[in-house]
């Protein structure tokens, strides 16, 4: 039975898109490889939100060029965001990844349901079982779970927002929202079969439902231009409340299609449901109603990965972020009134072109103000193919770029420190994620990781720990 390996690199939605591109690949009669030495069929599933990351593509498949040429059979197949066109070496239409050696075949991992013709038109021979008209589409694929007790579903697909920086536009498409029964029904089976925690997935996930994709039924063009946002009313019912930009409140004339999608989910409690989780957020849809299902809702966790990117307007404007600094932190004032121990992480981008010292000091501010639990940051590099690449000069010298990362990472780690602090002597509830002989690690409701030691196997079940110890970044106790 030939073999297949999968290579993943991004975010959570890469990981679960290799779920589902596992479960196609074993229904073609392919069989999981330890290694890539094993394997007769190795796949890269690409991020490509910054340059670095294709980089990282481009070097591990230099190394495939030898066994490439030592075994002519094996095929090399990429996916994910640094696709634009499915398409093979044999095609008369490629990818212009296909001029990369040693490259056979790519696909948009929307596709994904035509991968076994794929094949077959690199490799006459192949005989697959399924054919493309076999699966309606991508989100009709059951995924190969790798954890039965937390499970990943996405919920959209595409992003609208058009950051200057980030290619995912491009790369997966404009924002396109999947039918909600269709999500709790996978939810429902997930949980059926021993889920404890759910993470809903999507590029802005509080948007769906409400993508201009989604009001005209896929009849946009990517333009390169932020869309207006249109509220599809045949969804949406009630009234809702949402904060502006200046703190005041904005009525709306309905619950979101989000906020509803969370409270069906919530409903599966009954059936053995503990943690609801979501990814990520975008603070231009962010709103109050949302908030306040973190205190409503009995599985919805106390934790917010809101990011926020840069704390100065002027960066933000040239970000093409969509909200302003006084718009987000009015959010953080707004989970803090209803949430109050609620955990707030965040993304920071340091050394933005044009950026001056003044500037970034605002994101250092604002990371004080917020008083975040978590941040995830980057200096600044050109993703070819952005609107920055191609009309921004990157000004910010390397050196500076790297200064203001260990400032952000300063500032984070003095914040961490006292929040983790809170948590001493306290006994925490942990979903246990990983064992190693005695050690075992899993995380809180408000996404701390804690480490303690157990003589029996604990992955997957809930247990009670004291914490006797804090660091900056995470926790360590005792079974309780």
């Amino acid at each position: 039975m030939n073999k297949y390996f999968i290579n993943t690199y991004g975010c959570q939605m890469n990981y679960s898109d290799t779920e589902r591109l596992s479960a196609i690949l074993e229904q073609l009669g392919y069989a999981p490889a330890q290694t890539e030495n094993e394997a007769d069929f190795v796949l890269f599933n690409t991020c490509s939100i910054r340059q670095k990351a294709e980089d990282r593509v481009y070097g591990q498949m230099r190394k495939l060029v030898r066994m490439k040429r030592e075994r002519p059979n094996l095929l090399v197949g990429i996916t994910g965001c640094m696709v634009r066109e499915s398409s093979t070496i044999n095609s008369e239409e490629q990818d212009k990844l296909l001029k990369q050696e040693p490259v056979d075949l790519v696909f948009k991992i929307d596709d994904l349901p035509k991968l076994g013709g794929l094949i077959k038109e690199v490799q006459p021979d192949f005989k697959t079982p399924i054919s493309e008209g076999d699966l309606e589409s991508y989100f009709h694929i059951a995924p190969k779970r790798e954890s039965k007790v937390q499970v990943w579903v996405p919920i959209q697909t595409g992003c609208d927002k058009f950051c200057t920086y980030c290619i995912v536009p491009f790369a997966r498409g404009r924002e396109t929202s999947r039918p909600m029964q269709k999500i709790v029904d996978e939810c429902a089976a997930a949980v059926e079969s021993g889920a404890a925690e759910i993470t809903l997935l999507g590029q802005t996930v509080d948007s769906y439902g409400i993508s201009v994709q989604d009001k005209l039924g896929g009849r946009v063009k990517i333009d390169g231009e932020i869309p207006n946002v249109v509220f599809n009313q045949g969804i949406f019912k009630g009234e809702n409340m949402m904060a502006s930009s200046d703190g005041a409140r904005q009525k709306e004339t309905a619950e979101r299609p989000f906020v509803t999608l969370l409270k069906e989910i919530d409903k599966l409690k009954a059936k053995g449901l503990k943690r609801l989780r979501y990814s990520s957020p975008h603070p231009q849809d962010f709103c109050e109603e949302l908030i306040i299902l973190h205190k409503e809702l009995d599985t919805l966790q106390p934790w917010i990965h809101l990011p926020v990117q840069s704390g100065n307007n002027k960066v933000l404007k040239d970000m093409r972020r969509t909200y302003t600094r006084e718009h987000y932190l009015n959010l953080i004032k707004l989970i803090k009134k209803h949430v109050p121990d609620c955990a707030i992480s965040t993304d920071i981008i340091a050394g933005f072109p044009g950026e001056t010292e003044e500037e970034f000091m605002e994101s250092i501010d604002l990371m004080k103000e917020m008083e975040c639990d978590m941040a995830f940051m980057a200096q600044y590099s050109p993703r070819r193919g952005t609107y920055s690449a191609k009309h921004l000069k990157d000004d910010v010298p390397k050196e500076e770029k790297a200064r203001r990362f260990h400032m952000l990472n300063d500032t984070l780690t003095e914040i961490s420190r006292q929040k983790y602090a809170q948590f001493m002597g306290q006994t925490v509830e942990v979903l246990v994620e990983r064992q190693d002989g005695q050690r075992c690690s899993g995380r809180t409701p408000h996404y701390k990781e804690v480490f303690f030691n157990s003589g029996r196997d604990l992955v997957g079940k809930l247990v009670s720990v004291k914490v006797t110890k804090t660091d900056n970044f995470f926790l360590k106790g005792e079974l309780v």
